[in-house]
């Protein structure tokens, strides 16, 4: 929220006093309202459908200025505290249509592999940031929040984690790489099949399964429950990992 200095003028003309008292009020009205903005827009993605209460608060806020920063920041944590929930949380965002494109903007910009992925925890679950950052990444494909380069290499490295045109992500354990491909892959992997991946990052569905079968044949996936999320693969690529 953007702070504005009033400055009070005096002037002879009764009309613009009041005008420059009415602004006065008007500004010091949404200082005080951004603390309890923010507030309801937490409680929103508390509750099991947050789209009306966002709504609500959207429509009754209009002149808070870049709303989208609290409104994605919330929706991160709220994902991040409950990754089961991350369907309807996404889902609530992207009714948000009148500020669609600043949503897309603010989670391009701050959110997807925007974060530092060095020392990552072995864990195979949302405590692993990587992980995290591809289920942010797959609800953003799937419910058309944003997408950009950084979400389709993602993909790409998981595919192949060995190739080295992606040196940001070349520290991570490989098997990571290959569940975070997954994850985007189940929750909307047929993004990468379409135009929308553009020509650097398209690829067939038969070459994507071919790229999966490799990493299971290689060994790269040893972690029983990573085993697992790549054999779910199967059923939306076709082909067998045992």
């Amino acid at each position: 929220m953007h702070r504005s200095h009033v400055i009070t003028t005096y002037c002879h003309s009764s009309h613009v006093h009041i005008l420059s008292r009415l602004l006065y009020d008007q500004i010091m009205s949404d200082d005080e309202a951004s603390p309890n903005v923010e507030h309801l827009l937490q409680q929103a993605f508390a509750e099991a459908d947050p789209a009306p209460s966002l709504l609500q608060v959207v429509k009754e806020h209009p002149t808070y200025e870049d709303i989208e920063f609290p409104l994605v920041e919330y929706y991160v944590e709220a994902v991040e505290e409950n990754p089961s929930r991350g369907q309807v949380l996404a889902s609530a965002l992207a009714r948000l249509e009148t500020l669609s494109s600043d949503i897309n903007g603010e989670l391009d910009r701050a959110v997807h592999f925007k974060a530092d992925f060095d020392n990552e925890a072995k864990d195979y679950g949302p405590k692993n940031k990587y992980l995290f950052h591809s289920l942010l990444s797959g609800l953003s494909f799937k419910h058309r929040l944003t997408q950009n380069s950084a979400m389709y290499a993602a993909i790409e490295k998981g595919l192949d984690p060995h190739d080295s045109n992606h040196p940001l992500l070349n520290s991570q354990d490989p098997q990571v790489l290959v569940v975070g491909a997954c994850i985007q892959l189940l929750l909307h992997g047929f993004v990468i099949t379409t135009e929308a991946a553009g020509p650097r990052y398209r690829r067939s569905a038969e070459v994507v399964a071919k790229n999966l079968k490799d990493q299971k044949a290689a060994g790269t996936v040893k972690d029983p429950h990573a085993i697992r999320v790549l054999e779910v693969s199967k059923l939306f690529y076709g082909w067998n990992v045992a």
